[in-house]
């Protein structure tokens, strides 16, 4: 079959997430976290201090002096099992700045500033991103981390052991979700115990004479802009796919008031 039609058939079938305007934290937990259900908060993330504050001039000002870990990838595809903490280079935030600005979208090999403890590599920036207020007085709530990309870069169809709040401060993602019962149809590295949390598919292409059952699954999907924020309950596959310079942030928790 040929995988661009099998791309289109995908799309039609999916189901698009709920959009809210920014809810209290009352109606977020009963409505969202309790049932675990996706959804997209349109403009809560438009009064974050990085909205507002995160031009590539301050970026360097205040955290380009830093070193961070940057992944490369010669596919286009991060968060490849097999592939994690191997193809990456250090270098410092300021020059990664200037490769959103001026890399070529073009070439074989993309960086990407993944999944990035601000807490840890950028404590400049921290008070930029502060938890929305509708988020759960959790357990355990992790720093808020980093995702910065050239553009037209994937992360590999996975699932979190944690509630994720994922928002977009600029460009755009296109992310397709998978709820948890569609485990057996995407095909995880079951034999791999640190690699469970990952599918075998690729969904850029996806092959259904090696995976079947792919057609059984129940995508979801919605397109994140500028200020929008995902919430994607623990369990839920995604795949996110970048649109142009995109910059993110995400808080990750485990459910349960303190």
């Amino acid at each position: 079959m040929n995988p661009s039609v099998v791309n289109r058939a995908w799309l039609e079938t999916a189901q698009s997430i709920e959009s809210i305007a920014t809810p209290s934290a009352e109606e977020f937990y009963r409505r969202f976290v309790r049932p675990a259900l996706p959804v997209v908060i349109k403009g809560a993330a438009l009064t974050l201090g990085a909205i507002e504050r995160w031009s590539s001039g301050y970026l360097k000002a205040a955290a380009g002096h830093r070193r961070v870990p940057i992944e490369f990838s010669p596919d286009k595809e991060f968060a490849v099992p097999g592939r994690i903490g191997k193809d990456q280079i250090h270098s410092t935030f300021g020059r990664f700045v200037d490769y959103l600005l001026y890399g070529d979208v073009a070439s074989q090999t993309t960086y990407y500033l993944a999944q990035i403890d601000t807490l840890r590599y950028l404590p400049e920036l921290v008070g930029d991103v502060v938890r929305p207020p509708f988020a759960p007085l959790a357990k355990i709530m992790r720093p808020p981390y980093l995702w910065m990309g050239i553009g037209r870069n994937a992360s590999k169809l996975h699932y979190d052991s944690y509630d994720n709040l994922y928002a977009m401060i600029s460009g755009r993602k296109h992310i397709t979700l998978f709820p948890p019962a569609d485990r057996r149809n995407l095909y995880p590295y079951n034999d791999h115990p640190k690699h469970r949390h990952f599918s075998r598919l690729n969904l850029r292409l996806p092959d259904l004479d090696r995976f079947p059952r792919l057609l059984n699954a129940r995508p979801f999907e919605c397109v994140l802009c500028r200020g929008d924020i995902l919430y994607i309950p623990e369990g839920w596959w995604h795949y996110l796919r970048s649109h142009g310079l995109n910059v993110a942030v995400n808080w990750w928790w485990i459910e349960g008031h303190a």
